[in-house]
């Protein structure tokens, strides 16, 4: 299947699955709401606050958000162009148009676009609210996007006009990213969708999909052409064409927080409140409940696959490998518990862990996870990774060769797999 067929298909996928969700929440609890979630954890906020840019992390030349004119640069120096072979409408229907600020924003999957689609919304209709009201999954969240009626040529001539923004990510964060929420975490569709392809092309014979390893993703991805790749994973330059378009600003997902409130100032929606001391608990609170809903939505399919207290370790690592949780924080539940776990009790346990994890250095952890994620992965196999993302890296200012990725390591060594759960 194609990328433009496993787009839509996605999408049909997530429609189906928020109704199915919305059924099942209305014979939960009141405590199952999100309303309550974000309340719980939200501080009051005093007017001094609400226009505060706040110096979340150290910026450093991977991090720094971009004016626009170094990507420029760097596209002429390595002579870039994107891929023909690309169909237009990926790249039409990643923007959103925000009328009101005369801006326009590309989604880059894996790169917090469902974030953005909600902050946007908000924006637009003038809803002084915390975007994470809004559910992922909510068909109402959304812009009108008049450029999936353009031709490509009425759409480069339209963002002459407007000021144009985007978010980067690291594609060996990213890669890990999508290999641990669609692959590794209990999530039927991607099972099905991609996982049983690649499980059959690596081994000869198709699994349920459940099993996929990290290592055979990543082979998954160097052997597969990019207009056939999987639609999270193409490259961001494909998908937003920065060497093409000129954006006024290229936000980057390592420098999240700052990068926001910076964007937000200069469009001239500093005065949206929700980005004071406060936010970083409730990005973890909406991750926390989008990761226990989607399970619980999921949880029916992927008993087809997996026991349940094997799912319940999978969401659980992979909040740890988010640096949401601290990894010294067992999962609290026995193989029995599991079986009948509730949707409240399960999103207690996990807000909980997120509390008492806030002292600890999260970011160490993050690098720690990714670190042995890849240590796996031979050496060889790290080069052409690396290839294939190579221009993403060059043009967002990436480093080519992470320390923490290829500095330590030796030929045949071998490590602890982290997605080896007991």
């Amino acid at each position: 299947m194609d990328a433009v067929g496993r787009y839509r298909r996605v999408i049909a996928f997530g429609f189906i699955t928020y109704t199915v969700f919305v059924i099942y929440l209305n014979f939960q609890t009141k405590e199952t709401s999100v309303e309550w979630l974000l309340k719980k954890h939200r501080p009051s906020l005093n007017h001094s606050q609400h226009n505060e840019v706040l110096n979340f992390t150290t910026v450093t030349k991977e991090n720094e958000i971009s004016q626009g004119n170094g990507v420029t640069e760097r596209c002429s120096k390595i002579n870039y162009s994107y891929d023909q072979k690309i169909p237009d409408n990926m790249f039409r229907n990643s923007l959103l148009p925000l009328k009101k600020y005369n801006v326009t924003f590309c989604r880059v999957p894996k790169g917090a676009s469902t974030f953005w689609t909600r902050l946007l919304v908000c924006l637009e209709r003038d809803q002084w609210k915390p975007p994470f009201v809004f559910k992922p999954n909510d068909g109402s969240v959304k812009l009108k996007n008049d450029f999936s009626k353009f031709s490509v040529r009425k759409a480069y001539k339209f963002l002459k006009n407007t000021k144009n923004l985007m978010f980067s990510r690291n594609p060996f964060s990213r890669v890990l990213s999508f290999y641990v929420d669609k692959l590794f975490s209990p999530n039927p569709f991607y099972w099905n969708d991609l996982g049983i392809g690649i499980t059959k092309r690596s081994r000869g014979f198709a699994t349920c999909g459940h099993d996929v390893t990290f290592n055979e993703f990543v082979d998954y991805i160097i052997n597969t052409p990019s207009r056939m790749r999987e639609y999270h994973i193409m490259h961001i330059n494909d998908i937003c064409r920065p060497c093409k378009i000129h954006y006024s600003f290229i936000g980057k997902m390592e420098n999240f927080e700052n990068d926001v409130s910076r964007i937000l100032k200069e469009i001239g929606a500093e005065s949206y409140p929700y980005f004071a001391e406060n936010f970083k608990k409730e990005y973890t609170s909406d991750a926390i409940y989008d990761i226990v809903q989607a399970y619980f939505a999921n949880r029916r399919d992927s008993d087809k696959c997996i026991d349940r207290h094997t799912g319940i370790k999978r969401v659980w690592l992979k909040l740890q490998i988010r640096g949401i949780i601290s990894r010294t924080i067992p999962v609290p539940f026995t193989s029995k518990e599991s079986l009948s776990l509730s949707f409240p009790k399960l999103l207690k346990s996990i807000i909980k862990a997120r509390d008492i994890s806030e002292n600890e250095d999260m970011k160490a952890q993050k690098t720690m996870f990714i670190t042995q994620a890849y240590s796996n992965i031979p050496l060889d196999t790290m080069f052409k990774l690396q290839s294939v993302y190579k221009k993403d890296l060059q043009i967002f200012n990436y480093d080519l060769f992470p320390k923490h990725l290829f500095g330590t390591r030796q030929r045949g060594n071998s490590t602890i797999d982290i997605f080896c759960l007991k």
